[in-house]
């Protein structure tokens, strides 16, 4: 399943490339015991159409390929079925890597977004780890339910990240779902076979019975961030058009590389190690944020 865009020309970057957003004390603490906060009116009409543009024109000039390079892993933790997921959403992962225009917007966007992340989770420092363009198509598939560190190639617990509604995302046409309070039950060191099962039943983990489900609609221009330890996911798409979005996952400074591939190349598996090895290189992952 793939999305067609028309190609617009790609004008100069107008900043600001987001409103300016101050978060309140409260803001923070309800991220901390929810585990996810919204974010309305993150862009102007005008900064949503710049975004739109450069994302859309970066997702049609990448074809039908979801990652840069050919040898990544596609089992990461939206490929668990392919055949299911390809009829979930067009995603294009590290649009930042191959497009100028799209890396320009994420680091100019980083002094508002990384630095809300950043006082969401009490870190000095945020860092790209990946980005993610997520248009799930006319009558898509649901997302299953999912939390995102075990999948990931270094461990914490302050991974965050934004997701940012690019067209108006509804219960409808499968906005975002959220577990609240569910980022301080699942252990970070859940294996990748139980959670594949926890993605079929609670029965695994019994204690989240008692946890609500929340859809979380937004109007296209608002966003929402969430701890990587929340389970999430998205309701299926029962309308005939798309809805876009697009994210951004990031870590703090310092992560250790623990072993899993995830969006890892091969080649760069190969100059890793276990333990050893810091994910601070600014140009496999750039510094969206740090605290002066």
């Amino acid at each position: 399943m793939s999305s067609s865009f028309s190609i617009t020309p790609t004008p100069p970057l107008v900043l600001p490339t987001t409103n300016p957003i101050s978060l309140t004390s409260a803001d923070i603490d309800a991220y901390r015991t929810n585990g996810y906060h919204v974010v309305p009116n993150l862009l102007s009409p005008s900064q949503l159409e710049q975004w739109r543009t450069i994302i859309f024109n970066a997702v049609q000039d990448r074809a039908e390929k979801k990652y840069k390079f050919a040898t990544v892993l596609e089992d990461d933790h939206t490929n668990v079925d392919l055949d299911y997921y390809d009829n979930v959403f067009t995603q294009r992962v590290n649009l930042w890597q191959t497009h100028p225009s799209v890396k320009e917007l994420l680091l100019e966007s980083g002094s508002v977004i990384g630095k809300i992340a950043a006082e969401l989770e009490g870190v000095d420092c945020i860092r790209i780890w990946h980005d993610q363009a997520l248009i799930k198509e006319s009558f898509g598939n649901p997302t299953a339910w999912h939390l995102d560190v075990p999948y990931w190639s270094f461990t914490t617990l302050h991974a965050i990240s934004v997701w940012i509604a690019l067209d108006d995302a509804t219960v409808e046409n499968g906005c975002m779902y959220f577990m609240p309070g569910s980022h301080k039950v699942i252990p970070n060191a859940i294996s990748m076979n139980r959670m594949r099962h926890f993605l079929k039943s609670k029965l695994i983990y019994p204690e989240l019975m008692k946890y609500p489900t929340i859809p979380v609609p937004m109007k296209a221009g608002s966003a929402s961030f969430h701890c990587g330890h929340l389970i999430h996911g998205a309701g299926a798409n029962m309308t005939p058009g798309r809805r876009a979005a697009m994210t951004i996952q990031m870590m703090p400074d310092n992560m250790v590389f623990n072993g899993k591939q995830n969006i890892l190349t091969k080649e760069q598996m190969d100059q890793l190690e276990v333990g050893v090895s810091v994910f601070n290189d600014d140009e496999r992952n750039p510094v969206l944020y740090r605290k002066n």
